[in-house]
């Protein structure tokens, strides 16, 4: 992951102590990181300071007071939640015009090269060449993940769809195995199969993306944007 940005003291609020949450807490402790706000169902809402910057791991169910409390100081926010209502994303998008709002669906800096690598196949094999072909994504999570095809199946499908000029022929979702997801773009092609596959195995990974967020969030403009142009920048800043 390319990393352009210093802590300098960052604080966050983490909301959420499910599995991305709970990954989150641990790796803001190994890193060293301040999280001076933590909420949950369980036990509420506990600060000991405003912090910098607030990461939403929780559900649909606290976006309202997420979004109030992120208004009412001016705090930028890494949202993480991808089962929102239309009018919730909305919500974002006008909170978006007062600070900076990442649309976190997936937080990995692989699935960002999957998606460039998908919009360069694209480019390659569409056109005025393009032989007859189908083209297939599938998602699988383990038992549990309510959301399908999750957001970031659905992510690349759309990204697929904008640069080929045409909507995959399937979206395929499972959910059995290990944490904690697959992803993958099948395209196929006289006698010819190409996979573009990214698997996760640890929360940690989206973890440590949501930090990077938060660490390109706390001196960004306001706007909102997606882990897409985090990562573009992130890269970017990295590159000689």
């Amino acid at each position: 992951m390319p990393d352009g940005l210093d802590d300098g003291g960052l604080t966050l609020g983490v909301v959420g102590r499910g599995r991305l949450g709970g990954a989150l807490l641990d790796v803001c402790r190994a890193e060293g990181l301040a999280v001076v706000l933590t909420a949950d169902r369980g036990s509420g809402w506990n600060a000991s300071a405003v912090p910098d910057v607030m990461v939403d791991a929780s559900s649909p169910e606290a976006h309202h007071d997420v979004l109030a409390y992120c208004t009412a100081r001016h705090i930028p926010l890494v949202a993480c939640v991808s089962n929102l209502m239309d009018s919730q994303w909305a919500a974002l998008a006008e909170l978006s015009r007062a600070v900076p709002v990442v649309r976190a669906t997936n937080l990995s800096f692989a699935h960002h090269l999957q998606l460039s690598l998908t919009e360069f196949l694209a480019g390659l094999v569409t056109g005025a060449a393009a032989q007859p072909a189908s083209t297939t994504v599938r998602e699988r999570h383990p038992v549990g993940k309510a959301h399908r095809p999750s957001a970031t199946a659905l992510a690349l499908a759309e990204t697929w769809a904008k640069a080929s000029g045409r909507r995959p022929d399937d979206i395929a979702d499972e959910r059995a195995g290990l944490p904690v997801s697959e992803h993958e773009l099948t395209h196929s092609w006289a006698g010819e199969t190409l996979h573009i596959r990214h698997q996760v195995g640890s929360w940690s990974v989206p973890a440590r993306g949501a930090l990077a967020a938060a660490r390109w969030a706390r001196s960004a403009p306001p706007g909102l944007v997606t882990m897409r142009d985090v990562y573009d920048e992130l890269t970017a800043r990295s590159t000689p």
